[in-house]
């Protein structure tokens, strides 16, 4: 079989190499020093001369030839000389798009052409995104399969296929553990699967963000309601005004005001006090709905006994006013989240969140406080500043250690998935020191809790102390059991 080799550069070098001993190949370029170069890969007969020309093509042997690849460092040439080939019923004609911007002017011509930079960002892309597993374009280019796996807040989890609409992609196969699965329209995507995609390359983007992109759940996930105690004028106490905006920010049903049971005062005055902050908070919380719990002991009590007795997603404390107040409510919030497994928000009076920060870890608690800040990023259309503190340089050496800069890669790339711009620092030395110092960046601190196993004492103290030496608000989420 002859093959016409148009250029003598890197990619017909590799493909000399990667050829069968069945291929006869003549080889043109203006540069006769390259095609000696092709000479020592394999025999190859060489013509010096222009690759766009008829008569340099016919010196290679178009009219007998079976295959032509243009490779040469020029679109304009590449065009031409398929053109020309085609022209002279050369069945198999291949190119290289030096710019992928030229790709239609390939397929214009019925022409298979592979764009350098499109196969190395695809290559780049696999690497960068552990989302997706495996990708590959065919058609010219304007088709693309890809396998995904199938996250926790994929949207399309729990979904049958003819629920999903779809018109520019069809999921050919879903492996579920070691189950291969031919799926059809009642097939449902649980968490976990790995699902082959063929759809329009031009819609590949948009396709992704279907099975990855995941839906904003805050606090859901939790539960449904926001829940706040009542104990001062709503204008006064920060809790209540910022309960309010979680709960008009996020996907929270219902607002939950838990106060002192105004018909069960002796005292008139307090009683009558009492209804007037309810009506300044029906002002205060237009447009949300809001549920009462009056209670006749103590209200910080009952609100923190609210999870065992109904859907609450998110219960919300004074964060407390001066060093000791705070510290005293972190120690508070943590204690509150490992008893009832709910996220607490220690309002401090910082919202609207502008600007959110999170320690970026690779443990548990690290994962569940990114995907809370996500979630609430992305309803606040806020930035999330990633903090990664490791050691100090005496201890760790002088490049960053490799788990602080994966951990903020990791978090980078979830947020990406969601559209949540990411800026990542590394820090070292002390984490609360530390952490603290970056206070300025941030509206909003999240942090992780880890469950009720011993040996995570020590980083539940260590979120304890974050919390209460952070000026401005902070949401502690509670970690998977023993994270």
């Amino acid at each position: 079989m002859r093959l016409i080799l148009l250029g003598a550069g890197g990619v017909s070098r590799e493909l000399l190499r990667r050829l069968g001993d069945l291929w006869e190949v003549a080889a043109v370029d203006l540069d006769a020093g390259r095609l000696a170069r092709l000479t020592s890969i394999r025999p190859v007969r060489t013509i010096v001369g222009d690759a766009s020309s008829r008569v340099v093509l016919g010196r290679a042997g178009l009219d007998d030839a079976d295959a032509v690849v243009a490779a040469t460092s020029d679109d304009d040439v590449n065009l031409e000389a398929c053109r020309i080939a085609r022209d002279a019923g050369v069945v198999r004609i291949g190119a290289v798009a030096r710019s992928p911007e030229r790709l239609d002017d390939y397929r214009a011509l019925g022409i298979t052409a592979e764009s350098p930079q499109a196969l190395a960002a695809r290559r780049l892309e696999l690497s960068l995104e552990s989302r997706r597993l495996a990708s590959m374009a065919f058609a010219g280019g304007r088709a693309e399969a890809i396998e995904l796996r199938i996250a926790a807040d994929s949207p399309v989890r729990g979904k049958r296929l003819r629920d999903l609409a779809a018109e520019s992609y069809i999921v050919g196969a879903i492996l579920r553990g070691d189950e291969l699965i031919v799926p059809h329209g009642d097939t449902v995507i649980e968490e976990g699967d790995m699902v082959t995609i063929v759809g329009k390359g031009a819609e590949f983007a948009e396709i992704v963000r279907t099975f990855t992109g995941g839906t904003s759940r805050f606090p859901m996930d939790y539960g449904k309601r926001i829940a706040v105690a009542l104990t001062a004028p709503p204008d006064e106490d920060v809790a209540v005004a910022e309960a309010v905006e979680l709960t008009r920010n996020t996907r929270a049903s219902a607002l939950v005001l838990v106060f002192r049971d105004p018909e069960r005062l002796r005292d008139p005055t307090r009683a009558g006090q009492v209804v007037r902050w309810l009506e300044q908070v029906e002002q205060l919380a237009s447009g949300v709905e809001l549920r009462h719990r009056p209670v006749t002991g103590s209200v910080i009590a009952s609100l923190l006994d609210l999870p065992g007795r109904e859907s609450i997603g998110t219960l919300v404390l004074d964060g407390g006013a001066g060093r000791a107040a705070a510290r005293v409510a972190a120690a508070r919030a943590v204690r509150a989240v490992r008893r009832t497994r709910t996220p607490v928000l220690l309002a401090r009076g910082s919202h609207p969140y502008r600007r959110l920060v999170v320690p970026a870890r690779l443990s548990g608690a690290g994962r569940a406080a990114a995907r809370a800040a996500i979630d609430l990023a992305r309803f606040h259309r806020a930035p999330i500043e990633a903090i990664a503190i490791t050691d100090p340089e005496f201890l760790s050496g002088g490049a960053a250690p490799l788990d602080a800069r994966h951990a903020v890669a990791v978090l980078e790339e979830e947020a990406a998935v969601h559209g949540v711009p990411v800026h990542g620092t590394i820090d070292r030395g002390n984490p609360v020191h530390r952490l603290v110092a970056h206070a300025t960046e941030g509206d909003l601190l999240v942090l992780g809790v880890p469950g009720p196993a011993r040996r995570a004492r020590f980083r539940r103290e260590l979120a304890g102390l974050m919390a209460g030496r952070w000026p401005q608000s902070a949401l502690l989420v509670p970690a998977e059991e023993g994270a």
